[in-house]
């Protein structure tokens, strides 16, 4: 487990899903929307420039966003800042969120090795070791990162981690060393045949003392559901439902 301010909330936290979807995703705009709809965590993902500036980006090229075969990594951020977005929304940097949302919680999934740099060096410059949550799925980057900060940020199970902790759950072995350190499970509900939403598995994660959140949980069936189970943390496209749901103002 890992005691830290960014884990301080006794209610179910409400994580935005790249933010909230109009206008883009992973914009400033999007960020603006969903805490309008009760989010005070943001998940979004990190990714690197050509000339070393940390952008919020999820995908590797920009195909899919701004009808472009280039690669993040092959513009540069002036470049970046003048991507045109079809649905709308400015393209944002770490700095720009951090800056601009003062009061609003990130969860960062660093898609990127060549992230981590740019990523800690912004955490470092405006102190926002409170305010973020490192990930990765790449436990190697993930470690680097944290390696990196002076001082203690919150940070997730990668995920080669999680399914060392699955299995050992799964045989009834002890988990809470793997845990050691690490705030919150970050799971969906299934994948590859494997179920981590059973009521079994998440006990066995709270007693430990660790967080369990469950990612991308889009209905109020699932969301009621996995609250019921004890789920501590719901990333949400949804934002507005499961504000609602969740009884977020």
């Amino acid at each position: 487990m890992q005691k830290h301010p960014y884990f301080s909330k006794n209610s179910v936290a409400l994580f935005a899903h790249r933010g909230f979807v109009p206008p883009t995703e992973n914009t400033i705009e999007a960020f603006q929307n969903a805490i309008r709809c009760g989010a005070e965590y943001i998940e979004t993902d990190v990714r690197c420039t050509k000339d070393g500036q940390a952008v919020l980006f999820h995908d590797d090229d920009l195909k899919r966003l701004a009808k472009s075969d280039e690669k993040v990594s092959s513009i540069n951020l002036a470049e970046f800042r003048e991507l045109k977005f079809p649905k709308g929304g400015t393209p944002t940097t770490l700095e720009d969120a951090l800056v601009q949302l003062p009061n609003v919680k990130f969860n960062l999934d660093i898609k990127d090795p060549l992230a981590v740099i740019p990523a800690v060096r912004i955490i470092e410059q405006l102190g926002a070791h409170n305010r973020v949550l490192i990930s990765s799925f790449s436990e190697k980057t993930r470690k680097k990162a944290l390696s990196l900060l002076t001082k203690k940020v919150a940070t997730s199970t990668s995920a080669p981690l999680v399914l060392k902790v699955r299995l050992r759950a799964l045989f009834g072995l002890e988990i809470s060393t793997i845990l050691d350190g690490i705030g919150a499970v970050q799971v969906p509900p299934s994948m590859y045949g494997i179920r981590f939403d059973t009521k079994r598995f998440i006990k066995q994660i709270l007693k430990t003392g660790t967080q369990i959140h469950f990612w991308t949980i889009n209905s109020e069936k699932q969301i009621r559901r996995l609250v019921a189970l004890g789920a501590n943390g719901i990333v949400t496209d949804n934002t507005e439902l499961a504000g609602i749901i969740l009884r977020k103002p």
